[in-house]
């Protein structure tokens, strides 16, 4: 007699070896990475498509306070941060996470990066409190140092202009004096936009309004002319929706202005230039298109560095200071927004930024 036991497993489909030894192979290597999942100091959140929790290690069990009986409970019950919920639901691929305060302890910061992981989602959460502090400190140094350096430039460039407008100035002297003008004067410029940059930086929420972009943009334009008036280029305003932004005015007239004056002065003398503002499905896009000698595709990356420049000569030249496009970076990142380079040597360049529907506005009634 054939007892129901016996019956199941001669019914049982045979298992080969080798899919035997591939099973237990995958069951080993899944077991070494949860080995080393829970050997890390950094929080690592296994979450399921609906946001559960389905797997940590010991790190995240001592940040979140989690006990065995939080599986299966939404992660917005232990991180209950508007940042973090706002990226966790505009995430759709990997990207460079968010950085917030702990919720417990303001002094302490973490960076939480979100990652798909098959049908689930991996959530990664670092401290880095003393990246933050360092970067703080970077930023006192270079602002403290830019105010202090403010005043004796302003006596050195008032000394100057008196000593240039004597009459009797000796004519060996006068091209000495010129020389003493100009780097001052750019070192002048070079101090202004170090404290601006750190304006940005420092202030991590600024005041937001409504920004007519028409009329911001023929502003720029207008003011792009009198800068022209020695290059000679044909400057064109394209604006093809009236819609406007929702931001900081002064500090994105001064980016986007950065970028019109840069084509401007790297695009040789007669030259095209658009500046344009249109709409798109997912926004408004800003755009500033030459026909210049164009950038080599190995300096593109590195544009938005500070000081970073693809030829030191030219630039000193032009009354760069190596910081414009930084600007630009960290004013566009106030909206979420990243600069596009496209360039092609001989032929010319397109910067331009796409500010995102929950940016933009209509203009208001009264």
């Amino acid at each position: 007699m054939i007892t129901p036991i016996e019956n199941e497993q001669q019914n049982e489909p045979e298992q080969h070896p080798q899919d035997q030894a591939t099973q237990q192979e995958v069951m080993g290597q899944l077991k070494k990475i949860r080995s080393s999942l829970r050997a890390l100091q950094d929080a690592v959140i296994l979450l399921n498509d609906d946001d559960s929790l389905e797997w940590w290690n010991q790190a995240a069990e001592d940040l979140l306070l989690l006990q065995v009986a939080d599986k299966g409970k939404s992660i917005f019950d232990f991180i209950n941060v508007p940042e973090f919920r706002q990226y966790y639901q505009a995430m759709t691929t990997p990207n460079d996470g968010v950085h917030m305060a702990s919720w417990r302890d303001p002094k302490r910061y973490l960076k939480c990066e979100l990652t798909p992981f098959g049908d689930e989602k991996l959530l990664i959460i670092y401290d880095v409190t003393r990246l933050h502090h360092l970067e703080q400190m970077r930023r006192d140094f270079v602002a403290n140092v830019s105010h202090e350096l403010r005043t004796p430039l302003t006596v050195l460039m008032g000394y100057l202009e008196n000593f240039s407008d004597q009459p009797d100035m000796p004519p060996h002297w006068q091209r000495g004096f010129e020389l003493m003008t100009q780097q001052t004067a750019r070192m002048n410029r070079i101090v202004n936009d170090l404290l601006l940059l750190s304006r940005i930086e420092i202030e991590e929420t600024h005041e937001f309004h409504y920004i007519n972009m028409t009329k911001l943009l023929t502003h720029i334009y207008d003011d792009a002319q009198a800068y022209n008036s020695e290059y000679g280029h044909s400057i064109r305003l394209q604006i093809d929706t009236y819609d406007g932004l929702y931001g900081s005015e002064m500090y994105l007239n001064s980016a986007l202005s950065n970028l019109v004056i840069n084509a401007i002065k790297y695009t040789p003398k007669g030259g095209n230039i658009t500046i344009s503002w249109a709409k798109t499905s997912e926004g408004c896009r800003f755009a500033v298109e030459d026909d210049g000698i164009g950038i080599a595709p190995q300096h593109i990356t590195r544009l938005t560095e500070r000081f970073y420049r693809i030829d030191s000569g030219r630039s000193r030249a032009t009354g760069g200071t190596g910081l414009g496009l930084a600007i630009v970076k960290h004013v566009l990142y106030q909206y979420d927004v990243n600069l596009q380079i496209e360039s092609t040597e001989g032929v010319g360049s397109t910067f331009s930024a796409l500010f995102p529907a929950n940016h933009i506005r209509s203009e208001p009634t009264l």
